[in-house]
């Protein structure tokens, strides 16, 4: 019975302790710990061991990777060290807790016997040599475990514990191997126990490949921060001290662009030049809907640039400011111009801690008013932001899901990326954020990625197997955590009389509503553009330039269950008599001459313009289909333009500048012998009879 109950205990001992989280036997570089050469250290996998050799006396080096440890659980690290050669009175051992400013732990042996815990921190068993013999000379294996229990730490040389004290914190998730001196380190069996629980989306499909972008795209430099354009066909990124950057490679980083009329081969990667680039670090943050605007981050707030037909303008701010504490940001445009999603270090912060050193930045909004005003940042809350740091939020195209990473939730890698979708109307109301799962996610850093309108393919930077030190990537994209679908409406604004292009400001709004819900421009030169609509919505698009009257569009997206491309070019019809256009956007109940609300838009503009040219007189034209009888018909759209006339005039516009004739089925624009072709036929349009 003693027997027994000793094994019961042993078992319990066992169960007990955190599950394996990272296991690296080196037989393959699993986990992707660096080899290569520097000025005096070489690292390498060889014969199933890492090596590290270090050159100079008193000169050590440091290797780690960032699994995610949550620093208030219990862990174990451990790994086994043989010192081959070199000078045995300094140390070497784990490392953990590291950060990008340097700080971090370390719990190291010297082979003449001794054992430090070397830490920023300040306390009685820290920061000195402390002699040990269950510490194996030169020559021989060492294993080294570091053992968190319970808010205390363990340390244990050879199996066997030589002190403990309290939990160090954590300065951020590297975790690794260190040496402090010349020597030439062999390891071997590295091994982390962690508990961790990673919120997975459901139904998340396996086998995805990251697609390298090829040498046309990718340098031997780093290739970061890719941006691609709504309609897929543009990538702008970052290249990091390339000889090619204006301020060579001194300079931390340089715009560049590629483009492809497929999604698959990309044209050779260009740098932008001098209306872009500077001699500084250049910081690209995001490329609007239509591709006609690029915003820049400042720690400040943010500046934009136009397209104009001989380039891009001149940098300007747009009107929020605010003082980032961080180092860096990124940000965000929405799709619908209306949106700037950034991350930045604000009083504000959920977790605010007023130091340098502290990663903790927040996702923030910032929302355009109807007077061209942005509203002061806006902090997500806590179902997104975390004690953690936040960086390179992505608004995809439907305006609802959102992409970020993060260091502060459970995931592979010291950051993650991670997907939420907003749930009602306010900034500020989230689904739990779910990982990407681990063959988007890596067990390293993980950031920087966007979607095209289609979000058929993910667009990402990796390490692995790369051309240089980071490369831009493809992944398609699993169901699971794909976006709504929306419908990408290109084209161009063009005089609907000559077909030349017009430079214009394009509006969208939901009809049902009422509502402007976003804005693009066309390009100056070519009159292109694109905007991008979520489903489930009726839109009216139109596009504005001087002098000239806008025929407006409808687009019913109730139905819309995938991703739609539809081209349609916004005609403007300059201000002469005679001319003719379309209401596009009245509607009326079946069979009456009642206007529903949704018209009031599109009217509610025909009396602004009016209002704006007041020597202006227009005269209606009411037409119907075919079916049906004739009598009727013509009474049908005699009634239906008395009813726009009437309405004009409630609104303040005189009764002698409007006139009005129904036409019934007399005048169809094409044959009615489609449902669409006689929906097009039933129309109400005005001409100007007097400028």
């Amino acid at each position: 019975m003693k027997l027994l109950a000793l094994l019961l205990v042993v078992s319990v001992a066992v169960q007990a302790q955190p599950p394996v989280l990272v296991r690296e036997d080196f037989s393959t570089n699993t986990y992707g710990w660096w080899t290569g050469t520097g000025e005096n250290y070489t690292m390498r996998i060889e014969r199933g061991k890492y090596f590290i050799t270090t050159t100079q006396k008193d000169k050590g080096r440091y290797v780690a990777i960032s699994p995610y440890i949550d620093s208030n659980k219990d862990f174990t690290i451990e790994a086994s060290f043989v010192q081959k050669s070199g000078s045995d009175n300094n140390g070497y051992g784990l490392m953990w807790g590291d950060n990008a400013n340097g700080k971090y732990h370390d719990f190291t042996i010297a082979s003449t016997g001794y054992f430090r815990i070397l830490t920023p921190e300040k306390g009685e068993k820290l920061n000195q040599w402390i002699a040990s013999e269950k510490v194996a000379a030169l020559g021989e294996e060492n294993k080294l475990k570091i053992e968190q229990r319970k808010g205390r730490l363990y340390f244990y040389i050879n199996t066997h514990l030589v002190t403990d004290i309290d939990a160090l914190p954590f300065y951020g998730m590297r975790t690794g191997f260190i040496t402090h001196t010349d020597m030439v380190l062999e390891i071997d069996n590295f091994i982390i126990r962690h508990e961790v629980k990673i919120n997975l989306p459901i139904n998340l499909e396996k086998g995805l490949v990251k697609e390298n972008l090829g040498p046309m795209v990718n340098s031997i430099y780093d290739d970061l921060g890719p941006i691609i354009t709504a309609d897929g066909r543009t990538i702008y990124f970052g290249r990091e001290n390339a000889p090619e950057n204006l301020g060579g490679k001194a300079d931390g980083e340089d715009i560049y662009m590629t483009t492809s009329t497929d999604g698959l081969t990309w044209s050779k990667a260009k740098n932008m030049g001098a209306l872009i680039n500077t001699t500084e670090t250049n910081n690209l943050a995001a490329v609007s809907a239509d591709n006609n605007l690029l915003m820049f981050c400042r720690n400040d707030g943010f500046q934009v640039r136009k397209r104009t037909k001989g380039g891009w303008s001149e940098p300007e701010y747009l009107n929020v400011r605010f003082a980032n504490e961080a180092k860096t940001m990124e940000a965000n445009l929405a799709a619908d111009g209306k949106a700037i999603l950034f991350t930045a270090k604000l009083p504000q912060n959920l977790f605010y801690k007023k130091s340098d050193e502290n990663l903790e930045k927040d996702i923030y909004i910032t929302v355009l008013d109807g007077a061209g005003k942005w509203s002061a940042p806006t902090n997500l809350g806590k179902q997104i932001n975390t004690a953690g740091d936040e960086l390179s939020p992505f608004l995809a195209a439907d305006g609802r899901t959102l992409y970020f990473a993060t260091n502060g939730r459970p995931g592979y890698g010291s950051y993650d990326i991670f997907m939420s979708k907003r749930t009602g109307e306010s900034w500020t109301e989230w689904t739990e954020p779910v990982n990407l799962g681990p063959e988007i996610n890596t067990n390293s850093f993980d950031a920087y990625y966007t979607l095209s309108a289609a979000a058929d393919y993910a667009i990402m930077v990796s390490d692995r197997n790369s051309i240089g030190a980071s490369d831009l990537v493809r992944i398609k994209l699993p169901q699971a955590v794909k976006p709504d679908p929306v419908v990408l409406v290109l084209g161009r604004t063009l005089n609907a009389k000559t077909q030349q292009p017009v430079s214009a400001n394009i509006y969208f709004e939901d009809l049902a509503q009422r509502k402007e819900v976003g804005e693009a421009r066309s390009d100056p030169s070519t009159g292109t553009y694109r905007v991008t609509l979520s489903k489930g919505k009726n839109y009216g698009i139109r596009a504005e330039a001087k002098g000239f009257l806008s025929v407006n569009e409808n687009f019913e997206l109730a139905s819309v269950i995938e991703y739609q491309e539809v081209t349609k070019n916004l005609l403007l019809v300059p201000i002469e008599v005679g001319e003719s256009i379309m209401l596009n956007n009245i509607f009326f109940e079946q069979g009456r001459p009642v206007l529903k609300s949704q018209s009031y838009p599109e009217l509610d503009r025909l009396v602004s313009i009016m209002k704006d040219n007041p020597t202006i007189k227009i005269e209606l034209s009411g037409h119907t289909d075919n079916v049906g009888n004739k009598e009727a018909l013509l009474t049908l759209s005699e009634n239906r333009v008395k009813a726009v006339k009437d309405y004009l005039i409630a609104k303040g516009i005189t009764k002698e500048r409007v006139t009005g004739k129904g036409y019934g089925g007399a005048m169809p624009v094409v044959p009615n012998t489609t449902d669409a072709n006689r929906q097009r036929n039933r129309r109400v349009e005005f001409k100007i009879v007097k400028k």
